[in-house]
């Protein structure tokens, strides 16, 4: 004990006698214990711990590759991963194996959306939106913050456009306002209704650095040969 504390004394002295050199050391270690930490931190979220759904271990994508692209189609060499909406709605029907199969919009950090809030003073802003099918919460069973989710009505022909809206949105941009619940925006020159606020801790179906603000029911704007979606 007497010798360790004599070596750190000892390391100390020379520290101070070098103060460009312990300058760099010290900012040399706080580089690479955050960068560490924010890996651990990175590696924890994704790898040791579940996505905030129910059951999580039960959830499967069809396809067999990370395709991102709307207009990726189909393929020669046998890969598939993106479907048209008409062959969702046929593998939906004809393969009751699946207890949900839900759909969502290919490639949405390629093609953001515009949207203002109407009557608000606010501009319109560009943002990041996701089309989904009506079951696609239910898929991943959750339950709304606030309002309600989607479900299978607002995915018809003709139904009224309605969409859900982030936690981290309705509380970044509008501080969590209860009135933003049942009002109307303006997305791509569309009135949407916004009918719920998605639960907190609830950042989208993939891992992304702009995870969607809004998503609304994907059938309004689909149509044949047009749209693409994961399955």
């Amino acid at each position: 004990m007497t010798t360790l504390t004599q070596d750190v004394r000892y390391a100390l002295r020379q520290l101070r006698k070098t103060p460009a050199f312990t300058l760099t050391a010290i900012l040399t270690l706080a580089l690479g214990i955050g960068a560490n930490a924010a890996i651990f931190t990175l590696v924890h979220a994704v790898l040791l711990q579940g996505l905030p759904v129910t059951n999580p271990e039960t959830l499967i994508r069809i396809g067999d590759r990370n395709q991102c692209c709307v207009n990726s189609g189909a393929r020669d060499d046998g890969n598939y991963a993106l479907f048209p909406t008409e062959t969702y709605e046929q593998i939906k029907k004809n393969v009751p194996e699946f207890e949900e199969l839900a759909a969502l919009q290919a490639g949405f950090a390629y093609r953001p959306v515009i949207a203002r809030r109407d009557g608000g003073q606010a501009a319109a802003r560009s943002i990041v939106g996701e089309f989904v099918s009506g079951n696609y919460f239910r898929t991943f069973g959750l339950n709304p913050h606030a309002g309600r989710l989607l479900n299978d009505s607002d995915d018809v022909a003709g139904a009224p456009i309605v969409a859900i809206m982030s936690y981290d949105t309705w509380q970044s941009e509008y501080s969590g306002d209860p009135s933003i619940i049942g009002s109307t925006f303006w997305v791509n020159t569309k009135p949407v209704t916004i009918a719920g606020i998605a639960p907190k801790g609830f950042y989208g179906d993939r891992l992304s650095s702009t995870p969607p603000e809004l998503l609304p029911a994907h059938r309004v704007h689909a149509r044949s040969g047009e749209r693409r979606l994961r399955a």
